[in-house]
């Protein structure tokens, strides 16, 4: 099956019209008209960026940068990929920034705590953005440990945190060895490493009718309370409102 794109010059200001392409062959060349830009979607203008904020500036200006890269430049292709391989992780980048301004409370004349200034500033709840924290820990150990393959989001990180040293090496190492790096997963690390051991049973209390209720409606769909709850805990995410434990947090 022949790509339409193949015969393309993207960077030719003449380029054909993007072929309206649709049903099983769209589907085959992972084409989606509707969301496909083009090179002027992608333009930025001087107008642009006039009346907005420094840190938007610095994201258009990639726009920009990225422009530089041309199709013929078979000279330069291997500084191109490690500057696209790079803004792969810039969420590492983001963390590391983060961390400092954690670490040396560099908010604290602007704003009393840490939370407060990531919600009021970055907008976002000031756990997500610890556990960014940790998950850059994690990328830093491994590239200095010497691997190649690496997590590529937070969440994929999510599920090593709990690991350090040769321990971590270990771990993934053995992720690296066993599956190819397009087919490594968050469901999959997540799996190998976050298995509950079966422990000593806890007793909870709940009010009798609510738990005969929630029990009735648990095994008419035929399930199990107590894995129901199981699931609840493993998959439960911390909120906005619970106070956090980190060292690195205000009084």
């Amino acid at each position: 099956m022949k790509n339409p794109y193949d015969e393309m010059d993207l960077y030719d200001d003449e380029q054909p019209e993007t072929p309206k392409i649709t049903g099983s062959k769209a589907h085959a060349w992972g084409i989606d008209n509707d969301a496909m830009p083009s090179k002027e979607d992608m333009e930025v203008y001087q107008e642009d960026l006039e009346g907005i904020e420094d840190w938007q500036q610095f994201v258009l200006e990639e726009f920009e940068t990225s422009e530089d890269l041309t199709q013929d430049d078979k000279y330069g292709f291997d500084d191109a990929v490690a500057q696209l391989k790079s803004h792969q992780f810039v969420w590492v980048k983001f963390g590391v920034w983060a961390f400092q301004f954690k670490l040396k409370r560099f908010y604290k004349y602007h704003y009393k705590t840490w939370r407060e200034f990531c919600e009021k500033v970055l907008h976002q709840s000031y756990w997500y953005v610890d556990k960014i924290i940790k998950a850059v820990r994690v990328i830093r150990d491994l590239i200095c440990a010497g691997f190649k393959v690496l997590p590529q989001n937070e969440y994929q990180c999510r599920f090593l945190t709990k690991f350090w040293g040769e321990e971590l090496i270990e771990n993934w190492g053995m992720i690296v060895d066993a599956v190819e790096p397009h087919l490594i997963t968050s469901d999959l690390i997540k799996s190998r490493f976050c298995s509950r051991e079966k422990r000593d049973e806890k007793w909870l209390k709940v009010d009798g009718k609510a738990w005969e209720e929630f029990e009735y409606k648990a095994r008419s769909k035929g399930l199990d309370p107590k894995e129901i709850i199981e699931n609840i805990m493993e998959n439960w995410e911390a909120t906005e409102d619970e106070e956090t434990t980190d060292e690195l947090d205000d009084d």
